[in-house]
């Protein structure tokens, strides 16, 4: 299993730079001593100065006043929240790109001018200082915190939707050290996990997801957001534990067993819903728990018709895989009631049946299998497999010879497919609007061009829409990927024919 991941929106609101003066509950004196009443005049000569080079001097002013033998001053508070705005309005002066790093002399410094200025660290430990002396002041900190963090945050989203994973990682961190209270931190965690987990690193990408979930709420409206980060917590954590062994192993799977769990309980109609159901059980299975898994398809054995044909054929997934290949069969059968042209159910089934050595069974699917998905090989293949199990069980020495010659003629039709259509996503909106998505490969030996005509069915296998894919002079195996939208009323599966 992998988390499929979206490009996460560089949306983060920016905050303006907080006022001179605290307000609210929080009472902080901003103009005494006499270097903090100097400093906010500096700061308001700043605010009013539209050149670049006083406002940079009235800055370097303010900070050097206000650092410059700081223990003469007697008002720690003051002088760090004088200091954190200084910091605030130099960051926003650099112009849009996040300028985090400087000489500590271009902010003012007296003291090692040379040394390196990092914004993150110095308005944490500014800010902190505060807010340990005062903890009522959080908010007035807060404003200066995030007039910071917003553009961090949203630098570091922008370098993951742009698959640069390090500097993602990066500025996420510099994002959690500028603001660690503020409820955005999930979206810094998000980026965290989803870089790390591009770059390979299960584990940390676990570690960071886990601080995002724990950063959102627990009301209604967050449950949503709540689900889909926990369904992507349980995949991890299945990947990750599928690479251990022994009890490293169990206990892991068993995690990400109940984070599954918890997705359902999250948004037990949400759009991962279903993948969580099978993902749960196909979990517990692996852990070994085979009495937790038949009490989930207890209930959907006896009871077909309370499930969708989804949910029926994501179990018989789970059963195949386990080889209960009879309980399978009926979980497949019961959905194909409900959803007869349906392309993967119909090709499981087939596999499944042939594993029950059922080929009687198997041909009029892989007839109907042929005519939804003419141009796959595999699909020509199956019609072979049921020849070659006809061949297993038959006595009679012309019957025999006859089905070994079938097969073969299947296996060779199969390698004389002119092109090969695979179709990897099937989704339908709520308001019957459908993306169909795959790729076609030319199997020839010259270019070629190609026409899908894909048809969009209901229930009852009745056309309710179609969409054209046309591809010109597709070279000797290459492969075009498309993805296509179809409309129709009430669509469950789909079918095609080529030209």
């Amino acid at each position: 299993m992998n988390v499929i991941r979206i490009a996460l929106a560089a949306t983060v609101a920016a905050t303006c730079a907080a006022p001179l003066m605290a307000q609210g509950t929080c009472e902080m004196e901003t103009r005494k001593p006499y270097q903090l009443a100097s400093a906010v005049l500096y700061i308001q000569k700043h605010d009013a100065q539209t050149n670049d080079d006083d406002r940079n001097k009235l800055l370097k002013q303010a900070v050097r006043v206000l650092t410059d033998n700081p223990e003469r001053i007697k008002n720690e508070v003051g002088r760090n929240y004088l200091l954190g705005g200084a910091y605030v309005r130099w960051f926003q002066d650099q112009g849009s790109k996040p300028v985090l790093r400087a000489k500590r002399g271009d902010l003012g410094f007296s003291d090692t001018p040379d040394g390196e200025f990092f914004l993150p660290a110095a308005l944490d430990e500014a800010m902190g200082a505060i807010e340990r002396e005062m903890p009522a002041c959080s908010d007035s900190t807060a404003r200066l915190r995030n007039a910071v963090l917003s553009k961090v945050l949203n630098a570091s989203i922008a370098f993951f939707n742009a698959k640069q994973y390090d500097p993602a990682i990066e500025y996420a961190n510099y994002a959690l050290r500028v603001n660690p209270h503020s409820p955005q931190l999930g979206a810094a965690y998000q980026v965290l996990a989803n870089a790390s987990q591009a770059k390979g690193d299960l584990a940390g990408a676990i570690g960071s997801l886990e601080k995002s979930i724990a950063k959102m709420g627990t009301d209604a409206a967050s449950a949503p957001g709540r689900a889909t980060a926990t369904f992507n917590l349980a995949i991890l954590t299945r990947d990750h534990a599928m690479k251990q062994d022994g009890e490293a192993r169990s206990a892991g799977l068993h995690r990400a067993a109940g984070l599954f769990k918890n997705t359902l309980d999250l948004a037990p109609e949400g759009p991962n819903a279903a993948t969580a159901r099978a993902g749960y059980a196909r979990t517990l299975q692996d852990a070994g728990d085979t009495v937790a898994v038949a009490g989930i398809y207890a209930d959907m054995m006896a009871n077909p018709a309370r499930y969708t044909a989804l949910q029926l054929f994501e179990a018989g997934v789970v059963m195949a895989n386990g080889k209960k290949f009879d309980d399978a069969a009926k979980v497949y059968e019961a959905g194909l009631q409900m959803n007869p042209n349906y392309r993967d159910a119909l090709f499981n089934v087939s596999n499944v049946y042939f594993a029950l050595h059922q080929p009687d069974k198997m041909a009029p699917v892989i007839a109907k299998l042929r005519a939804i998905d003419p141009m796959n090989p595999d699909v020509v293949r199956l019609a072979g497999a049921v020849w070659q199990e006809r061949g297993r069980q038959a006595t009679d020495p012309k019957a025999k010879k006859m089905a070994q010659d079938s097969t073969m003629a299947y296996v060779e039709m199969a390698g004389k497919l002119p092109a090969r259509v695979l179709v990897n996503q099937f989704t339908v909106g709520r308001d019957g609007k459908a993306t169909i998505a795959g790729s076609i490969e030319n199997l020839a030996a010259a270019a070629a061009n190609y026409t899908i005509i894909f048809e969009l069915v209901d229930k009852t296998g009745a056309g309710v829409g179609t969409s054209t894919v046309a591809v010109e002079s597709l070279a000797p195996k290459s492969v075009k990927e498309f993805t296509v939208p179809v409309v129709g009323a009430a669509p469950v599966a789909w079918r095609y024919t080529m030209r």
